[in-house]
């Protein structure tokens, strides 16, 4: 409201002593001009001055001001009588360039913070992209987690013909022999030779040494898939069992998962028979 009133009486003013000026027959073009200037002037600082935080700005807008003022002062009574306008074209220019240092501070000071600002937004993203990836991945394989699986499950299934469940054979014995730092070695090389065969985003494991995948492919050779999966691994002495269901979008996950654990046992099984030694 004060900030209202006061710009009224700015230009209530300035349209009486425009008026005098007419009615006393002074020399009026010049003189109207440097008036409504001072106006603007004094409206810009009125205006401005509620957000105007940066105080060299203000010394230099009412630097400028003044320079107007005197400038005015000098139209209306005449250079001899006042000698102080001799400086009213100085205190412009300084007031000019007052402001525009001051403005370019600002700019800078503004750069300066939008940097650090998108800089912040930039870590907070990777931190987001980070703590969503390890939500759904596996800490030790990378390869997603028991959550992505069953998240992704459906849209997996639609794009894909079967789903393979692997566990490995003989895992707690090479762990137990070999160290666990071994054993953390199995896990991720196995994890990676079954990324490179089904793809990282069609992988995942979903328990300690289980792993799933989905695939499209329909003629996989099982002894051919076992010999990929253990080519960096066969020396630790561990095997993998492998379960195949086919893989239908409409089945619950629960029951699909149940359907490949059973073929990966029966295939586990098979293989204790086939390896069996017999006794004399």
């Amino acid at each position: 409201m004060r900030q209202k009133l006061l710009l009224a009486l700015i230009w209530l003013v300035t349209g009486l002593v425009i008026v005098l000026l007419y009615n006393n027959h002074q020399p009026f073009g010049a003189t109207v001009e440097e008036l409504i200037w001072f106006a603007i002037a004094l409206t810009v600082l009125v205006l401005g001055l509620p957000h105007l935080k940066h105080q060299l700005i203000l010394y230099a807008w009412v630097l400028y001001c003044g320079g107007l003022l005197l400038d005015l002062f000098d139209d209306l009574m005449g250079a001899e009588l006042m000698l102080v306008n001799i400086f009213d074209t100085s205190l412009k220019h300084l007031g000019f360039l007052l402001t525009c240092y001051g403005l370019h501070t600002i700019i800078q000071q503004k750069k300066e913070t939008i940097s650090a600002l998108n800089k912040e937004i930039a870590r907070r993203h990777e931190l987001e992209q980070q703590l969503k990836f390890d939500a759904t991945h596996d800490e030790l394989t990378e390869l997603g987690n028991r959550r992505a699986c069953f998240e992704r499950f459906e849209s997996l299934c639609k794009n894909s013909s079967f789903l393979y469940y692997f566990d490995l054979d003989n895992f707690k014995l090479a762990n137990d022999h070999h160290g666990h730092h071994t054993g953390d070695e199995i896990l991720k090389k196995v994890a990676q030779a079954m990324a490179r065969q089904f793809s990282a985003d069609a992988c995942f494991r979903i328990g300690g040494d289980e792993f799933v995948a989905f695939t499209q492919e329909a003629n996989l050779q099982e002894d051919e898939l076992r010999a990929m999966l253990l080519e960096e691994v066969f020396e630790y002495g561990v095997g993998v069992s492998i379960g195949k269901a086919a893989a239908d979008p409409a089945q619950d996950p629960d029951a699909l998962l149940h359907q490949a654990d059973l073929s990966m046992y029966e295939n586990k099984a098979g293989k204790s028979i086939r390896t069996k030694i017999r006794k004399p």
